[in-house]
């Protein structure tokens, strides 16, 4: 085992306590060794990107960057996919890579590439890790926004520091100055302002929680007291069932009736990854509030505001506040409009349902009704109906879980109507938007917080690309229930088909029985036809790992579409 394995290791060590990979023969298990010397534990995947998508996660939730060691050659080119998810999400994540070293290059061709070429599109930086290189401040550079993925080309011979990605360095953060006057001057104009939260705001806030501080950006649009919208990312930022959240952010259609009332929209911590690539069609003025990534290229601002994320937000609220700014916002328009937009996800065949959920994390639900839902024993479970049981189950929880989604049209029930309390208690890929995501995150969730519960929500492909880590939740015994949208098609793509576009060979899988996969591999597997049959599983205990596998008619997913996107 070299010397460099073990500074290495200490590097790593002094920043997370887990460790997480697939390693190959070579110098990555030198280091995998020297990080259990150093205290670290390893956790053993069966794939390179679920092992990349667990190690960001929980650095995500602990807040500070972790790392993924993998092989040379097939293990650099499968971990990819979970560095752009990293990176894509504004997720800390160190990727570790075996290389052919330097000294064998002009001899060795085998799992010989330009790995580094590979990583620089997919990083915020990528380094040769050699005996001279500031490991240190490559791997922090993870953890700074905004968050991403670093690459280290892990080369113990190495003698010289190759040259670094210049984006290793995050962007300086300019003076705040006198630059708040004009949005100031915008905001005390205006009379129904409505604020848009994403990213680079949870990000901040839950750091703060994290060491016992009060939230900033919540202190903060709160007291400024207008509707809020929150994008996937920083959902939970504002309880999505408190009296201020309006709801979700996405650019699609589902929030443009609240922005249509809007004369002045505040964007805090948005990030240009998140929001749906779709033309802005607001016309009401912008002011845009970011520390580095301004989000002036999508939308049309007329203030941009780049510094201090908490210092901005406070000197423009603050300023306004002792001005004797007031909104005419009812006290009741978010709770309303939260209101209305979950009432336009469900089919007109459906009544609306009136779910209990609001429970878990305080303050009214928000939809009002008296029907207790669709989706009994007489009825086939659709992804709206299957929402319905999940929260119906959900309700005598004495912990609400931290639930993980995939990407899919199962996603397009869930979002909206899922109560969060606080940032990244609801996680999603959404700037990379890739499937596979829910069970590795549920993974590094759980290890992030122990004995909290973890719910995986996958679709049935989805959860196809991550079967091998059901194994991974049983040898851990980890408390994550997975719960799969099962109807045997890439739905989401099928939605969006049209004639030509290869038809069912291009969107249809034959059946597959998830609840016999999972209790062959360790876990407690169960089938739910019925709405009953989840709302009894959901109520059951989260101590060990389960799987249900929910059968489900997809009906509803073109409705979902239509509703969300427009």
């Amino acid at each position: 085992m070299t010397d460099f394995a073990h500074r290495l290791a200490r590097v790593l060590a002094d920043r997370s306590d887990t460790l997480f990979g697939v390693p190959g023969g070579g110098p990555n298990l030198d280091l995998v060794g020297a990080a259990t010397d150093a205290g670290m534990r390893f956790i053993l995947a069966h794939d390179e990107t679920a092992a990349a998508i667990m190690a960001s996660t929980y650095g995500l939730l602990t807040g500070r960057p972790s790392g993924v060691v993998v092989t040379r050659g097939p293990g650099a080119t499968a971990v990819a996919n979970g560095a752009a998810q990293a990176t894509l999400d504004r997720y800390p994540l160190v990727v570790i890579t075996d290389t052919v070293t330097a000294a064998q290059q002009p001899r060795i061709s085998h799992q010989r590439f330009d790995q580094r070429a590979l990583f620089q599109p997919i990083t915020v930086g990528s380094i040769t890790a050699s005996a001279s290189a500031d490991l240190g401040t490559v791997v922090d550079r993870a953890g700074q926004w905004p968050l991403g993925a670093v690459h280290l080309d892990y080369d113990p011979t190495a003698t010289a520091d190759q040259h670094a990605d210049p984006h290793l360095a995050p962007p300086a953060v300019p003076p705040i100055g006198d630059r708040i006057g004009p949005a100031v001057e915008l905001l005390m104009a205006s009379r129904r302002p409505v604020v848009i939260v994403g990213m680079e705001a949870a990000w901040l806030d839950h750091q703060s929680t994290l060491t016992g501080a009060e939230a900033p950006i919540r202190r903060l649009v709160e007291e400024l007291g207008c509707p809020v919208l929150t994008s996937y990312q920083a959902i939970g930022l504002v309880a999505t069932e408190g009296r201020h959240n309006a709801g979700l952010y996405t650019n699609g259609a589902l929030e443009q009736p609240v922005l249509d009332e809007a004369d002045l929209i505040v964007m805090i911590g948005v990030d240009t990854v998140e929001p749906i690539p779709t033309e802005w069609r607001q016309t009401a003025p912008v002011i845009t509030i970011s520390a580095t990534d301004p989000i002036d290229a999508f939308v049309p601002a007329d203030v941009t505001l780049i510094g201090d994320l908490a210092t901005m937000a406070h000197q423009l609220v603050s300023t306004a506040r002792h001005r004797d700014w007031e909104h005419t916002w009812q006290p009741d328009a978010a709770t309303v409009m939260r209101a209305d937009a979950r009432r336009a996800l469900r089919p007109e065949s459906r009544p609306l349902h009136a779910s209990t959920a609001g429970r878990l994390v305080g303050g009214d639900h928000g939809d009002d009704g008296d029907d207790d839902g669709g989706g009994d024993d007489g009825e086939p479970l659709s992804p709206v109906t299957l929402v319905d049981a999940l929260l119906d189950g959900l309700a005598g929880a004495d912990q609400a879980p931290i639930t993980t989604v995939d990407a899919g049209a199962h996603f397009l029930a869930v979002m909206p109507r899922w109560p969060v309390a606080r940032p990244f208690d609801l996680l999603i890929s959404n700037g990379l938007a890739t499937m596979g995501f829910a069970v590795p995150a549920a993974i590094g969730a759980a290890l992030a917080n122990p004995g909290r519960p973890v719910l995986a929500l996958c679709g049935d492909g989805g959860l196809s690309m991550t079967m091998a880590e059901l194994e991974t939740i049983a040898r851990l015994d980890l408390p994550v229930t997975v719960v799969v949208f099962n109807d045997s098609a890439l739905s989401l793509i099928a939605v969006k088909q049209q004639p030509g576009h290869g038809g069912d060979a291009a969107i249809r899988y034959g059946s597959t029985d998830f609840a016999t996969i999972g209790r062959a591999s360790g876990l407690e597997g169960f089938v739910a036809d019925s709405a009953d049959d989840v709302r009894r599983l959901m109520s059951e205990s989260w101590i060990k790992p389960r799987l249900i596998d929910t059968r489900i008619d997809p009906g509803d997913y073109r409705h979902l579409i239509v509703a969300t996107r427009g």
